[in-house]
């Protein structure tokens, strides 16, 4: 923290600088807000400088004060700025050693799918090599939203709302499984939120059984969702829970990495340090 100690302008604008930052980390560190005086106190600088810092920055939007309470929070415009900086981390970069360890562990083919406007696009996928039979995905396919554990964990916290822009209006019968319509799809989302994990039980292929879980922005928007795919005789519905559990730790230390936060609709118990850190 500085304490600017001579007149020159450009030591005071460092001080003040550096104060304002002081400022905006205290605020950041109590999130349900904090009065002028406990500023001061808590960066060690006088009142009436922290607050005209504060005045400057609630008019730049950086801040703002409950009407109520006077107390003081950090706007939705820092969290904009660091959704920015967070948009430079490139996703697939982050998720491809937890794909390629998930692979090796799981011994079933390992895919990612980021969320776009109109559903969704896989980005990346692992597999491992020698020979076994796996279930493939292609890169720039789309999953089914409806049919498909990737594409329900893309939209697992959507509403109905939302849904209507990327569903169509009649749903194709894949397989005498697959979802009929947008009541049957909203429970089954719900069911996810409640697990952690969404499961496709040969909803888009018979003989195909498919787990995936969201991996959340800093919002707690699903922005992506990593999945295990494989034969039915594999992945059985003995083991599915157990590859359900294992992909959502996955994909909750994706979010950590990038991150992101889980919402409090998505109501599942996260998973134990021990889980995540192995």
């Amino acid at each position: 923290m500085a304490d600017p100690t001579t007149d020159s302008p450009q030591s005071r604008t460092a001080g003040a600088l550096f104060v304002g930052l002081d400022v905006l980390d205290a605020l950041a560190r109590h999130p349900d807000g904090l009065g002028v005086t406990a500023i001061a106190r808590e960066v060690g600088a006088d009142k009436g400088n922290v607050h005209r810092l504060l005045r400057v920055l609630e008019e730049r939007g950086y801040v703002e004060q409950d009407e109520s309470t006077k107390l003081y929070q950090v706007s939705t415009k820092m969290i904009s700025l660091a959704g920015q900086v967070l948009r430079g981390v490139d996703l697939v970069d982050v998720a491809g050693p937890i794909m390629r360890e998930l692979a090796a562990t799981t011994g079933e083919a390992v895919h990612l799918a980021r969320r776009t406007r109109d559903g969704g696009v896989y980005v990346a996928r692992e597999r491992q090599p020698g020979g076994r039979v796996t279930v493939e995905t292609e890169i720039g396919a789309q999953p089914v939203i409806y049919a498909t554990a990737t594409g329900k964990a893309l939209y697992c916290t959507a509403t109905a709302e939302e849904l209507a822009e990327v569903l169509p209006e009649v749903f194709t019968a894949h397989t005498m499984r697959t979802h009929t319509g947008v009541t049957d799809l909203m429970a089954d989302l719900e069911q996810i939120c409640r697990r952690g994990y969404a499961i496709d039980d040969e909803e888009l292929n018979l003989d195909v059984r498919c787990v995936a879980a969201p991996i959340f922005n800093l919002h707690g928007v699903p922005l992506a969702s990593i999945g295990i795919s494989g034969p039915a005789s594999r992945v059985t519905l003995a083991t599915i829970g157990d590859l359900g559990r294992t992909v959502s730790i996955a994909a909750f230390r994706i979010t950590q990495q990038v991150g992101g936060r889980v919402p409090a609709k998505f109501s599942a118990h996260p998973p134990t340090s021990t889980e995540v850190h192995g």
